[in-house]
Parts: C-alpha cells; sequence; structure tokens
C-alpha cells in the first residue's frame, strides 16, 4: 500500500542570498482534515529545516492572523485553511518578504494628541 501524497508548492525567497523569488515543491504525505499549516510543519520537521514560516506555536486558533498568506492565490490563514490535493502557498504581500513566507509587518498608524 503507497501513501497518498500531495505536491505543496513553496515561494521561497531570502533577499539576503536570493536575486529573484521562486518556487519549490514538496511531496507531503496527505492526512485527513490537514491544514496548510500542517504541510508547512511535514516539510520544516521532515524534508527543508530552511524553511522559514510563522508556524502556530502562538496561536493556531486563526485569532492571531500571523499566518495569513495565500493558498492558491487566495487569502486565508495557513493554520485554518483545509488543505486536500495540491496546492500553493505564498506570502500575503511579496514585496514585504524578510524571507519566504515570513513578511515584514504593516506599519501601525501613531495617533498624535
Amino acid at each position: 500500500m503507497t501513501e497518498e501524497t500531495i505536491k505543496v508548492n513553496v515561494f521561497r525567497f531570502d533577499p539576503a542570498v536570493d536575486k529573484e523569488p521562486y518556487y519549490q515543491t514538496y511531496l507531503v504525505p496527505r492526512e485527513e482534515g490537514m491544514s496548510a499549516m500542517t504541510a508547512l510543519d511535514y516539510i520544516y520537521n521532515n524534508l527543508d529545516g530552511t524553511l522559514a514560516y510563522y508556524d502556530h506555536a502562538g496561536c493556531d486558533l486563526g485569532i492571531c492572523a500571523r499566518c495569513t498568506g495565500k493558498i492558491n492565490g487566495k487569502p486565508g490563514l495557513f493554520c485554518q485553511t483545509a488543505v486536500e490535493c495540491d496546492v500553493t502557498l505564498e506570502p500575503r504581500k511579496k514585496d514585504r518578504v524578510l524571507k519566504d513566507l515570513i513578511t515584514l509587518a504593516a506599519k501601525s498608524s501613531t495617533v498624535l494628541c
């Protein structure tokens, strides 16, 4: 019996090293009810420990929104979006990438009194 896998295409870019962003494809065992975050965790723990992403240690409940990104081109939370087949994971804003799926937070507004 062969284990069913899905292809997870992940946006990769380290501005300190790479001239251009690229996508890297990983084969991940498919699990019933797995989220995009579960797939990223598998990649990081088993295939590529250099992958940078906001893990779910602080949330995993969809509250903090740190893991907001694009899943097959649509915005969503990696920790809450179910993945059942091949998927592409990208940062929400590619022009603000610090590394891979980690982006620079939006500047906060300051109210002057």
